[in-house]
């Protein structure tokens, strides 16, 4: 099974925090750090009707420049609230929040809310869905970067370099190859270090 077609319940966030409406932020601020939340679900007229996160706290008041103590989570709530229902699959929440420029949908067991799952959740969580690879097997043999011959390990591809593309013998002194090696001497038109 892909981990899209793996059911939502699987990333549930079961804590609904829930604050009322005519709260401030500087309220619900303290209350997401005490809850270990970082959204709020608000009720209005006794009804759940709007959502308030980091972000929104943020945004929309912070970066405003609006007293947090003053401001009201009416004034700033997300509304309406977009819901899906528990048995929804991971590529349907993800369909809806993308759609929606959304991160968080409220979770539904029929019309009763029981959770929000968020983008963060799917994100961190969907690795443990995902279906294994292949490990790939390392070759058990080794070209030679020369000729392409082939080795059945690093020694014998040495042993091969040294017979037949160095020289036998060349670091021991035999110089009988050394002119099929090229030159250790630049060329005369070789530029030269200039020092100032």
């Amino acid at each position: 099974m892909s981990a899209l077609d793996v059911q939502i319940l699987n990333f549930i966030d079961m804590k609904l925090s829930i604050l009322e409406s005519n709260q401030t932020v500087a309220e619900s601020v303290k209350k997401m750090e005490e809850y270990g939340v970082d959204s709020l679900l608000i009720r209005d007229d006794g009804h759940i009707r709007g959502i308030v996160t980091y972000r929104d706290v943020l945004f929309d008041v912070v970066s405003k420049g609006k007293d947090p103590s003053k401001t009201t989570l009416k004034e700033i709530m997300k509304t309406p609230l977009l819901s899906i229902e528990k048995n929804a699959r991971v590529r349907d929440a993800i369909t809806m929040m993308t759609k929606n420029n959304v991160r968080r949908l409220i979770v539904l067991d029929n019309t009763v809310p029981i959770g929000v799952i968020s983008q963060k959740t799917l994100v961190g969580n969907i690795t443990q869905h995902t279906i294994p690879l292949p490990e790939l097997e390392m070759p058990s043999l080794i070209r030679c970067p020369y000729c392409s011959s082939v080795s059945s390990d690093k020694t014998a591809l040495s042993t091969h370099i040294d017979n037949f593309h160095i020289g036998k013998g060349l670091f021991e002194g035999n110089m009988s190859r050394a002119n099929d090696l090229g030159s250790s001497n630049p060329p005369n038109d070789f530029p030269k270090t200039i020092y100032y």
